[in-house]
C-alpha cells in the first residue's frame, strides 16, 4: 500500500491523474489538495507520513522548484513525481538537482506511472537495514582538513562504549590516515586486500586491518595512486557488504576524487558529510560539488556540510556561506593549531591527546550528529519495540 499526497492544479488533473493510478493496479491511499507548489508547505504535516508527493502544476518552471526541493530534503525518504504539460530541458535538470525522480508531461503514460509505482512500493516495503551506519566524508578541496577530521571522528566514536568502528581510507594519493590514527605503517593496504585472488572472507579481511584498538580498525588507502587507480566498484561493494554486520559504524575518507569508486562509496552511505573552508577556493569546489551530488542523483537531506577551522570574524560568515552554496551548514569545527599541530608531532589523534580542547569538544557534537543513537543496531529486543513505538504513520484517508 502506497500512501501518496497529490497537490493538483484542478478537479479535472486530479482526475486524470487519479484514472492512471487505477490503472496502474497498484493499492494505494490518496490525499488530494488544491493549487501550486508553492502551497506544499501548508500541507508539510500530512506529506511527511506519504511514500509520494505528486505535484501537478501547468505554469511550472525550474525557479518555481523551491518549495519541491525544500521538502524533499526534510523528508529523504519522500518520493516525487511532477506532472505538467510540456516539461522544457531546464526544467527537467532542475528537478532532478532538486531530488524529483519522475517528471512527467501530459498525457500521462499509465505504464510509466506503474512502473515508477512498482519501485515505490518496493522502496516502502524493503526492511530497514540493521547494522553499521556509513558515513562518507568528502573535501571541497585539497587541505580542508577532511582525514584529521575522520580519523578523530573514528577515534570519538570508538571512545563510546560498546562501538566498533572501522574507517576505511579511500585516498587516491598517499593515504596517510594511519600516520594520523597510529603513528606507524599499517600491515597491509586495501589494494593489498583486493589484488589477491583468494575470496574476500572475514579472516582475509582482518589479516588486512589495522587494529588501532580493540573496538577500532582501519583499513588503510593504497598509499600509491597506481595502484588506488586499480581499484573497482565491485571490490569496494563486496568489503562493504562484508563489514555491514561486524561494525555499527563506519567512516570512508573520500577525499576530493570523483570516481566510479568514490561514488560507489557514496552511493552506499547513509549520510555524505563534506567538508569547506571560509574561503571563496573552498566555496567554488564545494558549489560544484553539491551540483555534482544532484547529478547524481544523491538526495539533498543526505549531504551535510561542515565547515572546518570556523572564524566568526571572518569576512566569509555563516550567511554568506549558506547564501553562495544554497543550503544550511550543519556544523562548524573551531580552529586549534595548537593542538592540531602538537597531535600531529606526537602522531597521535587530537581527541585522545586533547580531550577537553574545543575542537574535541566539537568532534563529539559531529560524531553525534554523524551517528544518532535512533539510527544504530538495536541489541535488545525492548529497544527494537520502544524505537518502532513513536514512529507509526498516520493513515491517511482515501478519495480526492
Amino acid at each position: 500500500m502506497i500512501d501518496i499526497f497529490l497537490m493538483a492544479a484542478s478537479i479535472e488533473n486530479a482526475q486524470s491523474i487519479v484514472a492512471r493510478l487505477e490503472q496502474s493496479g497498484m493499492r494505494y491511499r490518496l490525499r488530494t489538495a488544491y493549487g501550486s507548489v508553492r502551497q506544499l508547505r501548508a500541507h508539510a504535516r500530512v506529506i511527511r507520513h506519504a511514500d509520494l508527493l505528486i505535484v501537478d502544476d501547468d505554469g511550472l518552471n525550474a525557479r518555481g522548484l523551491h518549495s519541491v526541493e525544500q521538502t524533499l530534503a526534510s523528508l529523504p525518504s519522500l518520493s516525487c513525481m511532477l506532472v505538467t504539460p510540456a516539461p522544457s530541458t531546464a526544467l527537467i535538470g532542475a528537478a532532478m538537482r532538486a531530488g524529483v525522480r519522475h517528471v512527467l508531461s501530459r498525457p500521462l503514460d499509465s505504464q510509466i506511472i506503474a512502473a515508477a509505482l512498482i519501485q515505490i512500493d518496493a522502496n516502502s516495503r524493503a526492511p530497514e537495514r540493521r547494522g553499521a551506519r556509513i558515513v562518507s566524508l568528502v573535501s571541497s578541496k585539497g587541505g580542508s582538513g577532511t582525514t584529521l577530521i575522520a580519523v578523530n571522528l573514528a577515534c570519538a566514536l570508538a571512545a563510546q562504549r560498546g562501538r566498533r568502528v572501522l574507517m576505511i581510507d579511500l585516498s587516491q594519493h598517499f593515504a596517510d590516515a594511519s600516520l594520523l590514527m597510529a603513528n606507524r605503517p599499517p600491515p597491509m593496504t586495501l589494494a593489498d586486500l583486493c589484488s589477491g585472488n583468494e575470496p574476500l572472507d572475514a579472516a582475509l579481511f582482518d589479516a588486512c586491518a589495522m587494529h588501532v584498538r580493540a573496538n577500532l580498525d582501519l583499513l588503510a588507502g593504497a598509499g600509491d595512486p597506481l595502484k588506488a587507480a586499480e581499484l573497482v566498484p565491485a571490490q569496494l561493494e563486496r568489503i562493504l557488504a562484508l563489514v555491514r554486520d561486524r561494525y555499527d559504524a563506519v567512516l570512508i575518507d573520500v577525499g576530493q576524487s570523483l570516481n566510479p569508486l568514490t561514488m560507489r562509496a557514496l552511493d552506499r552511505s547513509d549520510a555524505i558529510c563534506m567538508v569547506v573552508r571560509q574561503h571563496p577556493l573552498y566555496l567554488h569546489g564545494a558549489r560544484r560539488m553539491l551540483d555534482i551530488f544532484r547529478e547524481l542523483g544523491q538526495p539533498a537531506g543526505k549531504v551535510r556540510v561542515v565547515v572546518n577551522e570556523y572564524d566568526k570574524n571572518a569576512r566569509i560568515n555563516l550567511p554568506t556561506l549558506e547564501r553562495t552554496l544554497g543550503t544550511r551548514i550543519a556544523h562548524q569545527l573551531p580552529r586549534d593549531d595548537q593542538h592540531v599541530n602538537d597531535a600531529l608531532i606526537r602522531g597521535v589523534p587530537l581527541v585522545t591527546c586533547a580531550r577537553d580542547s574545543a575542537l574535541a569538544h566539537g568532534i563529539g557534537l559531529l560524531a553525534n550528529m554523524l551517528w544518532p543513537a535512533g539510527a544504530e543496531r538495536r541489541r535488545s529486543m525492548l529497544a527494537r519495540l520502544l524505537r518502532t513505538w513513536p514512529d507509526l504513520p498516520r493513515q491517511l484517508k482515501p478519495g480526492i
